[in-house]
């Protein structure tokens, strides 16, 4: 910890947010998203901790789930982006992943593939997004392959995803519940339609499966909603601590490209963290900060592996005093409001040499 920068993850905030998340959602099953590096907290620790807690894992592709199987994760660990080549089938149905189909060339594969056991289907159809999943022209025919297969667990399940379910009056929201229901209707097995944002919008969209992601990390997925108003705390506090404190004289120019002009005589702090350790360089002045508990704010363009902040508010700040830069007390929206990211990305782009400490044990 020599550059005194650390992730301070929180075990209990962790849970706290997945309760929330269950009492929004009583009686339906929990997929929870670790895919990304768990949203940028830790696949393996995160997974370990949640495991006990809910009823499958969600990750972006095998290689996240096998590294999960060998850490001694039990429960499923549904590959939501599918298999990428004929290969990953084989591993799938050994490690008893769930599959999720959403591309013709992948049935392909499935019809020529040589199985022991029998996987897991998940049909994703497109009802509006536009990104992955069967065209509703396609979609019936492809639900006929998945449940006719030899291969195949029956009944498969189905499964979309909302394009704009953090703006709750979009029409899309409706056109694509819609054509979900309608797609659905008759046909047994899991449907799963909810991701964070839904879920606190829409309840009626639930359905017995519900994949959260943001919230369980304590971010809100609601565009103009903070976290706490959805009554969830951040499991990561991004802290660091001073390692200079100097005084600009007024008219003084700070940082690259001498972006920030001091007004008056002032104090400013660095820290030992930059865009190298994922605070965004696009962080523009004014931006909030905490430091020993009071809110200043960032000056000047972040650096790789730097940043200044503007110490009027604590003029008693010394070096090795501690700074927040997001998490309790300081909410990670409102640092992205001050950027051209959203917080979901700035958590995903944390670099590996921030130090990560979990307050409890999985």
């Amino acid at each position: 910890m020599a550059r005194g920068s650390l992730a301070i993850l929180s075990t209990e905030n962790l849970l706290h947010n997945l309760s929330v998340i269950k009492a929004r959602a009583p009686g339906a099953q929990i997929l929870a998203m670790v895919k990304a590096n768990a949203y940028g907290h830790g696949l393996r620790s995160v997974s370990l901790r949640l495991e006990k807690q809910v009823d499958g894992l969600g990750v972006a592709c095998i290689e996240e789930a096998v590294a999960l199987r060998k850490v001694g994760i039990k429960i499923p660990i549904t590959l939501m982006e599918g298999v990428f080549e004929p290969d990953e089938l084989l591993i799938a149905a050994c490690e008893k992943f769930p599959v999720v189909f959403h591309e013709p060339t992948q049935l392909e594969w499935l019809t020529r593939a040589v199985l022991p056991i029998k996987i897991f289907a998940w049909l994703k159809v497109d009802t509006g997004l536009g990104r992955l999943g069967f065209s509703l022209d396609q979609a019936a025919w492809a639900y006929e392959q998945l449940a006719c297969s030899p291969h195949v667990v029956q009944p498969i399940g189905i499964m979309s995803h909302f394009g704009c379910a953090d703006l709750k009056d979009h029409p899309a929201n409706q056109l694509q519940q819609k054509r979900f229901m309608e797609f659905v209707a008759g046909k047994p097995g899991p449907k799963s339609f909810s991701n964070s944002a839904a879920l606190f919008q829409f309840p009626d969209a639930q359905y017995e499966v519900i994949r959260p992601g943001a919230a369980l990390y304590g971010v809100s997925p609601i565009a103009g909603v903070s976290a706490a108003e959805l009554g969830l705390k951040p499991v990561m506090t991004m802290q660091t601590r001073l390692i200079a404190v100097r005084f600009a004289r007024r008219g003084s120019t700070i940082g690259y490209g001498a972006r920030y002009t001091c007004p008056e005589d002032m104090p400013i702090g660095v820290i030992a963290m930059g865009y190298g350790d994922g605070l965004p360089r696009t962080t523009r002045d004014g931006a909030p900060v905490l430091v020993n508990g009071r809110r200043c704010a960032f000056v000047g363009r972040v650096s790789m592996d730097m940043a200044m902040i503007d110490l009027r508010n604590c003029s008693t700040a010394r070096v090795g005093d501690l700074v927040v830069l997001w998490g309790e007390g300081m909410p990670l929206e409102e640092l992205a409001q001050f950027t051209d990211h959203i917080a979901y990305d700035i958590l995903t782009g944390v670099q590996p040499r921030i130090k990560f400490h979990w307050t409890l044990n999985a």
